[in-house]
């Protein structure tokens, strides 16, 4: 889904895209358009109204009316002030003066990190915040205050200006009390902090993360960190918890317990912050979801190439506490932000309407969560139809392909060709690549992936790549893990990999003997595959006593 950024009155945004698919379909919507699908229902064209303000201030963004009515500066995107700390929340122990306060509109952060940092997480903040509000509108506590400002609006004779001119008095959306975050110097204070605030909870899945929301304290912990994934998922908890039309404004009460923890359902909560890791930006405008989420690289991955079944939503059901007990957590977890991603992004208006209604009733203090309802049948999908959705193919990348940097992306099992990529500007950033078994060349891949700074795992099996890929590997200076098995690369390539790589599969390639020295010399090499290659065992005999610890054929590859 597409959603608006604020941009400072110097900006001068592209225009929108226009690709649209065969069919004449827009490529990416707008998040009011998805779930609308032209319903006449009142509470979608108040919607529409609230994505046709900001679309508004993206076309002008020196509007005064809309920044005004958005509270948006005049000569930035977003207004971020700073003062000395004083008085910090009791758990976290902090001296007067130890830290700073960095405010915006809608957020308050408590940061011992220093000002590069901190000021970079107040602004992601603040965008976070409107994208959230758009993505997720019938939710938002502001909602009525749109309601209100657009009422009378009629937007086919009457331009936004002339409507917000016409009102009483200049309109600007008020907000109530700010989202307090705290922001640690690194890791290691972050991992103190969280041990020493919540004394009486499982204090190691928590620390072991990279940020982390508590409803009880309504404060979100963080540090500084070039992915942004982390903060955008626990903002994520954040404002559905205390930002939702329904929330209490009050400050919950010690041992309180939320709905949030105790619904069967815990699977949309976990889900829908998945699906909102996935934020990111480009040319203006934010992004939500798509087939290149972060979140469903993984997932397609066990789907397409490991053969593990796509859970049903009986699977996903569990409290808070059931499910953090799974001894397959990680898969739990990629389950449910698969099955959120399919019911947000592919399932089409009714689904992603009940997804709504649903978290409506798990963030309304005065609902029952688990009242089971017609909405829970709406959610619950095939899930033929969601293993359907992650295969990838030429029309996909045609028509939404990827936009901004990217850390991982699995494409392996896909139906993606040469033709397909040349679509795709180049991505930089990744540091997980899985192209195996795509008919691509050595063009292709170089094309696609922009650099290898931070390349960890790549995976190339069974693609058409030759010698001449060895030019990509170098530069990548953090490679640990290369998968060239069943390609026409031969000794000559060897020379070219980094010397950080532990893991190397070179099964079913054109390896000689020649090839001994130059693994050996790899100092970091620790599982090696050369079976199904021209190595002879003499070969094999001198690589073991070269490297006596390395794992040597593991596969067990029956001839």
């Amino acid at each position: 889904m597409t959603a608006f950024i604020p941009l400072p009155t110097a900006a001068d945004p592209p225009p929108l895209a226009k690709n649209a698919d065969p069919d004449g379909e827009p490529a990416a919507l707008t998040a009011d358009v998805a779930a609308r699908a032209e319903s006449p229902n009142a509470a979608d064209e108040i919607w529409s109204a609230y994505t046709e303000l900001w679309r508004a201030h993206h076309t002008n963004p020196s509007l005064t009316e809309l920044r005004t009515l958005f509270g948006l500066p005049s000569d930035a995107d977003v207004l971020v002030t700073q003062r000395r700390g004083r008085v910090a929340p009791s758990e976290l122990h902090w001296r007067p003066g130890s830290f700073r306060v960095w405010q915006t509109d809608h957020f308050e952060i408590l940061s011992q990190a220093d000002d590069a940092d901190s000021r970079r997480v107040a602004e992601a903040l603040e965008r976070e915040y409107w994208v959230w509000t758009q993505v997720f509108f019938p939710i938002w506590s502001g909602r009525d205050q749109i309601a209100l400002l657009t009422k009378d609006w009629d937007r086919q004779t009457t331009s936004v200006v002339d409507h917000l001119n016409s009102l009483s008095s200049p309109a600007r959306i008020k907000h109530g009390q700010r989202h307090r975050v705290v922001l640690l110097p690194d890791a290691a204070n972050y991992r103190s902090t969280i041990a020493s605030a919540f004394r009486n909870t499982d204090t190691n899945a928590v620390a072991a993360s990279t940020g982390f929301y508590s409803d009880t304290l309504r404060l979100s912990f963080f540090f500084p960190q070039q992915d942004l994934s982390s903060l955008h998922h626990e903002v994520c908890h954040q404002l559905f918890t205390e930002a939702s039309a329904n929330a209490s404004r009050r400050r919950p009460t010690r041992g309180q317990t939320f709905a949030t923890a105790t619904t069967n359902d815990f699977w949309l909560i976990e889900g829908i912050a998945g699906y909102f890791e996935s934020l990111r930006y480009e040319q203006s405008l934010a992004y939500v979801g798509g087939w290149e989420s972060p979140r469903l690289q993984l997932a397609r991955y066990q789907a397409l190439i490991g053969g593990v079944p796509v859970a049903s939503q009986q699977e996903l059901q569990g409290t808070r506490d059931s499910v953090q007990s799974k001894p397959d957590l990680a898969r739990w977890y990629s389950q449910a932000s698969l099955r959120t991603h399919f019911l947000m992004d592919s399932a089409g208006p009714g689904p992603r309407r009940a997804l709504l209604k649903r978290l409506v009733a798990l963030y309304s203090p005065t609902r029952n969560a688990d009242d089971r309802t017609s909405i829970e049948i709406d959610l619950d999908v095939n899930p033929a139809e969601i293993l359907r959705s992650l295969r990838v193919d030429d029309a996909h990348i045609k028509r939404n392909p990827i936009v901004g940097d990217l850390s991982t992306l699995c494409l392996a099992g896909c139906e993606i060709t040469s033709e397909g990529l040349s679509h795709q500007k180049p991505i930089r950033g990744l540091t997980w690549c899985d192209l195996s078994r795509l008919p691509i060349n050595d063009a292709d891949v170089r094309r696609l992936i922009s650099d290898t700074n931070q390349l960890d795992q790549l995976s190339l099996e069974a693609t058409g790549v030759t010698n001449q890929i060895a030019n990509l590997f170098r530069g990548a200076s953090q490679l640990r893990e290369l998968d060239l098995s069943y390609t026409a690369i031969d000794d000559s390539a060897l020379a070219s990999i980094p010397p950080t790589v532990s893991t190397l599969w070179l099964t079913g390639t054109r390896l000689t003997d020649d090839s001994i020295a130059t693994l050996a010399a790899l100092r970091q090499l620790k599982t090696l595959d050369v079976q199904r290659t021209k190595i002879t065992d003499q070969g094999l005999q001198r690589f073991r006593q070269a490297k006596p610890n390395c794992q040597l054929n593991p596969l067990n590859i029956p001839e």
